[in-house]
């Protein structure tokens, strides 16, 4: 066969074709190149952004913890002006110093800054001067409150002692009343049967005759003896009779004859009849003269006796 020797055309498409596969090659390892590094960087950007946002997560879980325990030391200085009224004005300007200092925390925390930078160190010391203020006024208070104990117990010894006497005083007043009480019970009167009936009237109105009819009843009678009473006051004194209807109705001249018992109550009285008690025996009558319009029925009527406000006697008679 005979060699064929190439034209220089066809070396010139041969010296191109080995060109474009060296340039080709040549591409292809940099896209390579930059393909690696570009990996690279994105990883590491990709760690940067982790390390980041992690320094961001742990910067504000810091800011959350100063904030609670700055939320802790406005609390406890409300605790403190509860229980100490007198010091609230001075304990109110150091709290408005916590409540300034957790709304600068709050503005870190919303600009995403960190407690380890230089306005963060800032706040974080203002924070230690703070709780230090804090400590000192709570040992002020603790002291103060240790003096106001020690005061209260020598009050309390006092009061116990003025208490202890004042207990003996009401003793001795009480004893004093109840002496004063029997006294006052045994200076009462006191009745002797006490008797009373309705009586007809005669010989214009001169003589007396029992009878046992309503209907002929023209005055009820009481009589009854009072006994002697040494120790009683030696006075004028007000008896007062009380005569009830079988209707328990009481005989009466109007709402002005009223009795005050010694209880405040005021009950009608029938008939009053004034004395001087000598601390003697006395026999007495008192009479309730039927008006023109009173008509008695049949039944049995009750009477009861009073004077100075208490009742000293009672009976009961019984009409046809």
């Amino acid at each position: 066969m005979e060699n064929t020797v190439p034209t220089e055309e066809q070396q010139n498409k041969e010296n191109k074709g080995r060109g474009l596969i060296i340039i080709l090659f040549v591409v292809i390892a940099l896209l390579g190149f930059l393909s690696a590094y570009l990996f690279v960087q994105v990883n590491t950007l990709k760690k940067e952004s982790e390390g980041l946002k992690a320094q961001n997560e742990q910067a504000s879980k810091d800011i959350d913890v100063y904030r609670a325990q700055l939320q802790e030391l406005t609390a406890k200085y409300d605790s403190l002006m509860q229980a100490h009224e007198g010091l609230r004005t001075e304990l109110t300007l150091e709290r408005d110093k916590v409540v300034a200092l957790l709304r600068d925390y709050e503005k870190l925390k919303a600009s995403g800054g960190s407690p380890a930078s230089e306005g963060g160190k800032n706040l974080r010391a203002r924070m230690e001067e703070l709780q230090q203020a804090y400590d000192e006024n709570e040992a002020v208070i603790l002291e103060l409150k240790a003096k106001n104990q020690e005061l209260t117990n020598e009050n309390f010894r006092t009061t116990k002692q003025v208490e202890e006497l004042n207990a003996q005083n009401t003793k001795l007043t009480e004893d004093n009343g109840k002496l004063t009480k029997t006294v006052d019970v045994a200076k009462r009167l006191k009745t002797y049967e006490v008797y009373a009936d309705a009586v007809r009237l005669s010989s214009g109105g001169t003589k007396e005759k029992p009878t046992t009819k309503a209907s002929k009843a023209d005055r009820i009678r009481v009589c009854f003896t009072v006994l002697d009473n040494q120790i009683a006051d030696k006075q004028e004194k007000a008896l007062y009779a009380v005569i009830k209807d079988p209707n328990k109705k009481p005989f009466t001249d109007g709402d002005r004859s009223k009795i005050t018992l010694t209880n405040g109550n005021e009950i009608p009285y029938s008939i009053k009849k004034n004395i001087f008690y000598d601390n003697k025996v006395m026999q007495l009558c008192m009479n309730w003269d039927m008006k023109s319009e009173e008509k008695l029925v049949a039944g049995r009527y009750t009477v009861e006796i009073y004077a100075e406000g208490v009742q000293i006697g009672s009976t009961d008679f019984e009409l046809k």
